[in-house]
């Protein structure tokens, strides 16, 4: 090799390595995005294999034992007046709707272990009882929202259960609702839905037609608690307790006001439908069919999805 060829070999100057890395720093920049993007809709295809699965249980539990799953013994949920006669009922007392499908969900193990203890409720924990309520189901939880694994209990579940407890990311449908006039909390429950105050509900009742009615929906939660235990709409583990009338706020929802996404510091948690997804906020309805329903969705059209009996047969493009 002559000398003249060996002059025209040279590395790379600074400037051009800076050049070449910024142009990659661009690049990544581009796609990533565009990742962020297919990773969430793969989220959200997956709450929906998820919600399907649990709404099939549901159904084949109507099968087995001509009635859906639902209420079972509780007591009146706080801060929600019922203009239907509607008055509790402890000859249902039992597991509250997440557990009693858990045999449909081939969690049968778990789930005779739950049905035991609604049978007779401990005052405080033994280790069987602490193992059985941290039991936990994949399909229970949206993957954009937190894993499947037992998250804390406050004080008065805790006391009977231990530290720990499985959670739900779903809700059955309680029915319509409206806000109580002067309190941002409260609501009064206009009619049923398929989650009923003192009863159960057979599919043949649902004559507003199973495809236009809720079965269940992504609960809201509070955007900072998805973890910590004590969000207002969260505090439940899924072997429930009948005698605390906060216990529903963590399995059963309301068409009170708009479904909305989780965001921080959200007192209204426990009654109302939402999702840690920007896109929308999945549901079931009681055909088992699932959808992505948009936020902005008429509120004519949420609670009327809600209704099951009060002829409301609204065609929308959801």
């Amino acid at each position: 090799m002559t000398m003249s060829d060996t002059s025209l070999r040279r590395a790379f100057t600074l400037v051009e390595l800076l050049v070449v890395m910024t142009i990659i720093a661009i690049l990544i920049a581009l796609l990533m995005p565009a990742v962020q993007s297919a990773r969430e809709a793969a989220r959200i295809t997956q709450c929906q294999n998820n919600m399907k699965q649990v709404a099939l249980a549901c159904l084949n539990y109507e099968a087995a034992f001509k009635e859906l799953p639902g209420y079972a013994g509780e007591k009146r949920p706080i801060r929600v007046r019922f203009e239907k006669d509607r008055r509790r009922n402890v000859a249902l007392r039992g597991t509250p709707w997440p557990a009693q499908i858990l045999p449909l969900m081939e969690r049968g193990t778990l789930g005779r272990k739950l049905s035991l203890l609604g049978e007779n409720y401990p005052d405080s924990p033994t280790p069987l009882i602490e193992e059985a309520v941290r039991g936990t189901v994949g399909s229970y939880h949206c993957p954009t929202r937190r894993d499947a694994k037992a998250y804390p209990l406050v004080k008065t579940y805790k006391q009977k259960y231990g530290d720990r407890g499985g959670r739900i990311d779903y809700a059955m449908n309680g029915g319509p609702a409206v806000p109580i006039e002067n309190d941002h909390i409260g609501i009064t429950n206009k009619s049923d839905g398929v989650w009923v105050y003192g009863k159960r509900v057979k599919t043949n009742k649902v004559s507003d037609g199973l495809s236009h009615s809720y079965l269940l929906g992504e609960k809201a939660m509070d955007l900072l608690r998805y973890e910590t235990g004590d969000c207002f709409g969260d505090r439940s583990p899924i072997a429930g307790d009948p005698d605390r009338n906060g216990s529903t706020h963590s399995y059963v929802r309301y068409a009170a006001r708009p479904p909305h996404v989780d965001i921080a510091n959200n007192c209204l948690v426990c009654h109302d439908f939402g999702s840690a997804h920007f896109a929308g906020w999945n549901v079931a309805m009681v055909d088992g069919s699932v959808r992505l329903n948009t936020y902005t969705i008429d509120m004519e059209i949420h609670r009327a999805s809600a209704s099951i009996d009060q002829s409301e047969v609204i065609e929308y493009d959801h």
